[in-house]
């Protein structure tokens, strides 16, 4: 029973016998008693109000005087009512009253009055307990009876009680099991992170209150992700745990946590900035020392640190575990296995804290709507088209209104694993805006390409979600052309090309945008089932000034030609590299000399189409 629990059910029992003992005293006046007789009555519940009150008591002995108390006024009662047999009928309310306490003790001294008052003293001297001739002629047989009878009575409370008791039990494993839930992680045992900013959050108190220092690390491992990508899943969470198992031999009394994925943070109670940064390296030392083994395969681990003190400047415990995770993303930036110390004016944490703040704007705009699909046409060099053709683009509305574009926010996205989320977004807004604009109307080779992010390409749930969406929309695939960067397709060339043929298969075209930053970009192109070449703008750019650019562009538009491809000239920044752009062969051009992105519903709108004779049209 909880110490609030207890003291509200005592200070009820209190109250009972006080009552009693003021009641008791009346009722004596009334039967004829004299009042220092009555007085004498109530003397021991008085006595047992005293000491069930006293406070420097313990919980079970102030228990017990307030039973002796209880079970008293059962017996001032049957006294006073000169021993009718009515009269004790109050034990057994007595008794109920008594297991309010849950606790032997208490039951038991009960239990040891009534059998010192009938086992004793009621064969001993009968008129003391009865006063009608039953009672007192046999003593012992009608003591017998009436232990009998509060035997019975006893046996069913403690069944009662001890069913009560089980159930309280059990409602308290279930309770305690949920509070763990709620404030632990499930995989390694540590508390949380809401469990862990609780704690920080007290912390700061004490530390503003009680000078007491605090100061909290925080811990990514690094290339974790080669671990889970090797060895599975389940060797990453075994990981995690043998981690999470080494950091409490450092510290059993720090609270630690972990905040997600592959990030630990340690609350360090009494530890100095100094005396944090000295943990952090012994810890570091110990991770790099341990190792991982899995099955044939061992892999070093490391892990990337930052440290931060707890001080009562601090507004909030998010802004201090925040600014120890912009520590630690400094480590890593800075090689990797390192502890880093917090300080506010370190461009490292600058740009860390740009790309949370950046983060979690792309979270709350795609919680609120506030991505915008934006579009550049792609023209054919010759001039002569064969449908409508042009790039999709990302913007993010900001919450004044400002259009943001994706050089501000996709790093930040592809930090914090929200390329997912924003591929997601784009393709299902395009599908939407695709079937309501051709409902009714034939599509003449028009065609729009989507960019995907190497997270998406190869993940089977992606796929399964771009078939939903082509259910649920209904737009036909032959209008859309995904693009994927010659970096994301070498990453796993196999996926790559088993995503291709997946999509291709059910009626989508395929672009290989960037083609020729990598250094064996010709190798690989055969083994990609793609319909268009984007080529590196970089060499586009450099085409009219630099020989090397131009040989590349002429390279990259043969080899294409060659395997049955169309190429795209990237960063088509004006009429003289459109020029060279023609002349080397090039099918379509895209860029500002072309025309600048518009809103896509702006361009699906348009009834003229821009043409490289029509160069800087108007998005």
């Amino acid at each position: 029973m909880s110490p609030v629990e207890w003291r509200n059910r005592h200070r009820f029992i209190w109250w009972l016998i006080a009552l009693h003992a003021a009641g008791l005293f009346g009722y004596g006046l009334a039967r004829g008693i004299p009042p220092l007789h009555a007085a004498e009555h109530v003397t021991p519940l008085v006595l047992s109000l005293l000491g069930a009150g006293y406070p420097r008591l313990g919980r079970r002995l102030r228990s017990a005087v307030a039973t002796l108390g209880l079970v008293g006024s059962t017996a001032v009662v049957i006294h006073v009512a000169d021993g009718m047999p009515e009269a004790h009928l109050h034990f057994f309310v007595t008794l109920l009253v008594i297991m309010f306490y849950q606790d032997w003790l208490a039951y038991l001294v009960a239990a040891a009055v009534v059998v010192v008052e009938h086992i004793v003293i009621d064969p001993i001297a009968p008129h003391a307990i009865y006063t009608h001739p039953d009672g007192t002629q046999p003593p012992h047989a009608w003591a017998a009876l009436h232990l009998m009878f509060l035997g019975a009575a006893s046996a069913a409370v403690l069944v009662h009680w001890r069913v009560t008791e089980r159930a309280q039990d059990a409602r308290d494993r279930a309770v305690a099991e949920l509070e763990y839930r709620t404030s632990h992680d499930a995989l390694t045992g540590t508390l949380n992170r809401a469990e862990f900013e609780r704690r920080v959050a007290t912390a700061l108190v004490a530390t503003g209150r009680d000078r007491e220092p605090y100061a909290v690390c925080a811990a990514n491992l690094d290339r974790f992700r080669i671990v889970t990508e090797t060895c599975g899943q389940a060797a990453g969470d075994e990981l995690l745990r043998q981690v999470a198992a080494a950091l409490r031999e450092l510290d059993p009394h720090a609270d630690l946590a972990r905040l997600g994925g592959d990030r630990f943070a340690v609350l360090l109670p009494g530890h100095t900035l100094a005396d944090a940064v000295a943990y952090a390296e012994r810890l570091r030392c110990r991770l790099a020392q341990r190792g991982f083994g899995n099955a044939d395969r061992a892999f070093e681990v490391t892990a990337s640190i930052g440290v931060v003190p707890v001080t009562s400047l601090a507004l909030a415990p998010q802004e201090v575990i925040g600014a120890a995770e912009a520590a630690c993303y400094a480590a890593k930036d800075k090689g990797r296995n390192r502890v880093e110390v917090y300080e506010p004016d370190d461009a490292a944490l600058a740009r860390h804290r740009n790309a949370v703040e950046w983060a979690a704007r792309v979270m709350a705009a795609l919680r609120e709507d506030r991505l915008e699909l934006y579009f550049q046409p792609i023209v054919p060099v010759s001039g002569h088209a064969h449908g409508r053709f042009g790039e999709l683009l990302l913007r993010l509305r900001d919450t004044d209104g400002t259009m943001v574009a994706p050089g501000a926010f996709l790093p930040a996205a592809e930090r914090y694993d929200l390329l997912p989320a924003l591929d997601r977004w784009v393709v299902g807004a395009t599908f939407a805006a695709l079937a309501r604009h051709y409902a009714g109307r034939p599509a003449d080779g028009d065609r729009y390409s989507i960019n995907l992010s190497g997270p998406s390409v190869g993940d089977p749930r992606f796929l399964e979600y771009i078939r939903a969406q082509l259910a649920e929309t209904g737009v036909r695939p032959d209008l859309v052309c995904f693009e994927i960067t010659e970096t994301v397709a070498i990453t796993d060339l196999t996926a790559a090309a088993d995503f291709i043929s997946t999509l291709r298969g059910l009626g989508f075209h395929f672009a290989l945008d960037d083609f020729g930053a990598g250094l064996s970009s010709f190798a690989y192109l055969k083994c990609l089932p793609v319909d268009y070449l984007k080529i590196d703008g970089n060499f586009v750019r450099g085409i009219t000034r630099d020989p090397v650019d131009r040989l590349m562009v002429e390279s990259v538009n043969g080899i294409g030609h060659r395997l049955g491809l169309r190429t795209i000239a990237e960063f088509v920044e004006d009429d003289e590299i459109l020029g060279c752009v023609r002349a080397a062969g090039v099918d379509f051009a895209q860029g500002y000399g072309i025309a600048r992105p518009g809103p896509f519903q702006r361009w699906l709108e348009r009834s003229v189409w821009p043409c490289p004779t029509t160069a800087n049209a108007a998005g």
